[in-house]
């Protein structure tokens, strides 16, 4: 759920329909291979673990997000992320909304492509079970203005992942300024999140996280996520969840349903 709360009617339940077509399909095409890497999910959560995929191979995440407010509007996007490591610490991030869709109580629906990210992702091992890690790029406004931000938002997220026997804690604390704002806010947005995950077996996982966001001049949000993710193969995993906004200014509550998908080595690697 990368997209933070952050219309087409039939988005999400049109979306599961489709992946379950697809997964249903594609089991044999994404079938294990004792020779390759398992995926590395940044998905459903907020935040991002320290570790890059396998270094060489291309990595897919996609989705389905549907967002309700309290004030009866409603949004729905269809995020993407491309993921890419040159080696074990360092590597690029490529992603956005394919699909934005917008509509506040009483007003048209307005809908179109979102905007688009790039980030590079550096990552320092601490130990066998502990590492910081830190993003930084630009989400440029490849989106309508009234679906994106207008103009070019500079990011950067600080990273720390831990292994504590079953439980995986990532805790993430970042940074996004914003070329364009409001007058009576700050162009800059910190953004927090702490999300605990762990297997309830073999195929199954969860996770559990809260996140939020602080800009001066704008409301403070916080939100509480639950998710489960299933392991098809260990390179194809899929997710669902929700979220519930814990303050006034948060979304009331979100569904999100998408997967995490190995692609393939890049020739020559």
């Amino acid at each position: 759920m990368k997209s933070s709360p952050r219309h087409a009617t039939k988005v999400i339940p049109g979306f599961v329909f489709a992946l379950a077509g697809f997964c249903s399909g594609a089991h044999a095409q994404v079938a294990d291979d004792a020779n390759d890497p398992s995926v590395t999910p940044y998905r459903p959560t907020v935040s991002n673990p320290a570790d890059l995929p396998a270094p060489g191979w291309l990595e897919a995440e996609f989705g389905g997000l549907r967002t309700l407010g309290e004030d009866q509007s409603r949004s729905d996007s269809v995020p993407w992320l491309l993921k890419y490591a040159f080696d074990e610490n360092h590597g690029l991030l490529l992603g956005g909304n394919s699909y934005v869709s917008s509509q506040a109580q009483g007003m048209p629906r307005q809908s179109g492509p979102g905007d688009t990210s790039l980030e590079w992702k550096q990552r320092f091992p601490l130990s066998d079970k502990v590492a910081l890690g830190i993003e930084a790029g630009v989400v440029a406004p490849t989106a309508a203005h009234e679906l994106g931000a207008g103009k070019p938002v500079w990011l950067v997220n600080g990273i720390f992942s831990a292994d504590l026997g079953p439980l995986h804690l990532d805790l993430n604390l970042g940074d996004a300024h914003a070329s364009a704002h409001d007058a009576t806010s700050s162009p800059w947005q910190t953004t927090w999140a702490a999300a605990i995950s762990r297997p309830l077996s073999a195929d199954w996982g969860a996770a559990l996280e809260l996140s939020g966001t602080h800009q001066r001049g704008a409301g403070t949000t916080s939100q509480v996520l639950v998710a489960i993710n299933y392991n098809l193969s260990h390179r194809f995993v899929l997710d669902s969840g929700v979220a519930y906004g814990l303050t006034h200014a948060a979304h009331d509550r979100s569904v999100f349903a998408g997967a995490t998908v190995l692609l393939g080595r890049v020739s020559g690697y």
